[in-house]
């Protein structure tokens, strides 16, 4: 057996591109699968055998983990312009402005000018806007991991944030831990392939009449925090994005796009990650009974933040006078929240919807998302008036009729 990354199956690889970047023969490549997914491939005839990707790939469970800590907040910016432009309640903004400002560098994830979603450094505060906001699509690390590793034998300091997979794949490339690297990861769902993203926005612009040049998931503009709906433009309209109407988007709600390692990943457990911090929107949080009469409003948006090491506890706590914050426990969210608990379920659609992604006309491709058809709002509103007008003792004995 070759003792190189080939051993490692699609369906468990994250695409982070540690091996990629620790390769000295530079002899991987990350190739785009059928589906549009990053997997690297190895060029046999200057492979060595080494072993050193292997030992640097997240997958196979190797990196610097400094996780020992489960203290948890609520929290939202007291800067009420900051928090509207921030998708929850500007964590990431708070941490990432104070880095910047003591002459660190950020790493997030920002469109380029194609709309392709990529692990971007921001070393300025106006810089920091791009990397803000929900992206709901594979982000490529590109060489993010090799600058990472200079900027800190450099002595500068590093806040890097991306997914649970792609910190652990960053960790695993750095081999050690550095005090001067501060992670955050995201409350993940899974992610979708660039390809269908691309392709949507082709869908999406010929639905619109131009082409597409912004796409926001979950701005607040539109709704507020839990709102969930986002926007999207072209040159000459703006339109809004629903979460449930429109096929990219709500397919993505309903786990049915992701990459297959997503399914499986191992890094979905808070006591998994390999992050200093793990945030995300809690737009659920009046659920909990305790904190339903807090006094925040929820359409500005409020986070949750996970700090899992005392490093990641000393960061927020230089910034912690720009929020507003409260403690919670992890029982109170750990069944809300449930992917910091286990990995979304593969449903069974997964298998069927990127079939044929390079070949069908996009019109064609998309007739497969029930969301596409020009009919489906009519059903929706539809269903949502009868699910209203109709006694809830007679939507009881109808579930029941249908499970026998």
């Amino acid at each position: 057996m070759k003792n190189n990354i080939v051993q490692v199956e699609q369906k468990k690889c994250f695409g982070c591109r540690s091996c990629e970047q620790r390769c000295p023969q530079s002899c991987i490549t990350m190739q785009e699968s059928e589906e549009g997914f990053l997997y690297p491939a190895v060029d046999g005839s200057r492979c060595i055998n080494c072993g050193i990707c292997v030992k640097h790939c997240p997958a196979l469970g190797v990196g610097t983990k400094e996780t020992s800590r489960c203290i948890c907040k609520v929290c939202w910016l007291k800067d009420e312009k900051k928090l509207f432009e921030s998708t929850s309640g500007g964590v990431f903004a708070g941490i990432a402005e104070q880095v910047v400002e003591a002459g660190g560098v950020v790493f997030g994830a920002a469109y380029d000018e194609n709309l392709c979603v990529r692990q971007t450094a921001a070393d300025t505060v106006e810089a920091l806007g791009a990397l803000k906001g929900s992206k709901y699509v594979e982000s490529d690390t590109g060489d993010t991991f090799a600058r990472t590793k200079k900027l800190l034998e450099s002595g500068r300091t590093v806040f890097y944030t991306g997914t649970p997979c792609q910190i652990a794949g960053l960790k695993a490339y750095l081999e050690r831990a550095y005090d001067n690297l501060v992670t955050a990861d995201l409350i993940c769902h899974g992610v979708p392939s660039h390809k269908l993203f691309e392709k949507y926005l082709e869908w999406k612009g010929k639905k619109t009449g131009g082409k597409i040049i912004y796409v926001g998931f979950r701005d607040k503009d539109v709704g507020g925090c839990s709102c969930l709906d986002g926007k999207i433009k072209t040159k000459t309209k703006t339109k809004t994005l629903s979460s449930l109407l429109d096929p990219y988007y709500a397919s993505f709600i309903r786990c049915e796009t992701y990459k297959e390692s997503c399914y499986t990943c191992p890094f979905a457990p808070l006591q998994n990650r390999y992050a200093d911090i793990t945030i995300g929107d809690f737009h659920e949080l009046r659920r909990i009974p305790e904190y339903r009469d807090k006094p925040f409003d929820m359409e500005k948006g409020v986070s949750l933040a996970v700090f899992h090491t005392d490093k990641g506890i000393r960061y927020f706590e230089k910034i912690r006078q720009k929020f507003e914050c409260f403690d919670v426990h992890a029982e109170d969210f750990i069944d809300i929240k449930s992917n910091v608990r286990v990995p979304s379920a593969r449903p069974a659609v997964r298998g069927i919807l990127y079939t044929g992604i390079d070949v069908l006309p996009v019109k064609e491709f998309f007739k497969r998302f029930k969301e596409a058809n020009c009919f489906y709002p009519l059903y929706f509103y539809s269903r949502r008036l009868l699910a209203k007008l109709i006694p809830q003792p007679v939507k009881n004995r109808l579930k029941e009729l249908l499970k026998k």
